[in-house]
């Protein structure tokens, strides 16, 4: 009966689950089980798929001794570019723009700009990131898991859908593990809740065992945007040498429409090295 299903879900084409569709903030029901590789293909043909997005949401960013709030506009080019602009009471006060392999970041309010690579937006996070992780996270969408299907594991109760790429026995004795600090777990352990009805994204949360430092994100107040559901309420937690808190919320999300993308430094600014 399982192979069946991973047969029948992988052959044949699946098409989006479009609105409208209920998405109650808890769904009680009985789940059928779905195979790691049916939930990874519903999950990815479910994406917030896009050419060009535009959109604008205010931040508000805690950490252990601080609370600050942003309102961010950005434009993004699929696997392309990303540009965000950063503001502070209708006042620019940062610029960036990320590419593939570039990170490009201007400091307007004290003259300073930065051209280089992931690690100073990695050490500023203190958790790594890359172009894939930054489009993705933003607007709900999965990062790549593992491509051996080997690797996947899937499981359900009464409320979501599970995907993760580390067995849920072995998780708990890799988090007893550090929790000890006997041993250093080697696992990056990667879990993934879906909504039962969309297969929508509702929690991705990412251990990173080595490092000692935990990524969590939860998505809601799902809303139609050209047809398909888009988060409007995000919330981002990195636990690492501090503990960072960043809360979404969008109120603008415009679905392929392109944009320039200006980022000129003035001359007078000094580079961040």
């Amino acid at each position: 009966m399982i192979a069946a299903n991973v047969f029948f879900v992988s052959c044949r084409t699946l098409k989006p689950i479009k609105p409208p569709v209920p998405l109650p903030d808890n769904v009680h029901q009985r789940l059928d089980f779905k195979s790691p590789k049916a939930l990874s293909n519903y999950l990815k043909v479910n994406e917030f798929k896009y050419d060009w997005l535009t959109s604008k949401f205010s931040a508000d960013v805690v950490t252990d001794d601080n609370k600050q709030t942003f309102n961010v506009s950005v434009r993004a080019k699929k696997d392309s570019a990303m540009w965000l602009s950063v503001s502070v009471l209708g006042i620019e006060g940062a610029r960036m723009l990320i590419t593939q392999d570039s990170v490009r970041f201007m400091d307007k309010l004290n003259n300073k700009f930065f051209i280089g690579d992931y690690q100073y937006l990695s050490k500023l996070l203190n958790i790594d990131v890359d172009f894939e992780t930054m489009q993705s996270v933003l607007i709900g969408n999965s990062m790549e898991f593992y491509d051996d299907d080997d690797k996947l594991k899937s499981a359900k109760d009464s409320t979501f859908y599970l995907l993760s790429t580390i067995k849920k026995r072995k998780l708990k004795k890799a988090l007893k593990e550090i929790n000890e600090e006997t041993s250093e777990a080697k696992d990056l352990a990667q879990r993934i809740w879906l909504n039962p009805l969309t297969f929508k994204v509702h929690q991705i949360v990412i251990n990173d065992f080595p490092n000692n430092r935990t990524f969590t994100a939860n998505y809601n107040d799902f809303r139609v945007v050209d047809s398909c559901y888009f988060p409007f309420k995000a919330n981002f937690l990195i636990e690492a040498q501090k503990k960072i808190v960043v809360n979404i919320d969008y109120n603008k999300v415009v679905h392929d429409r392109p944009q320039t993308m200006p980022f000129n430094i003035p001359a007078k600014y000094e580079r961040i090295r």
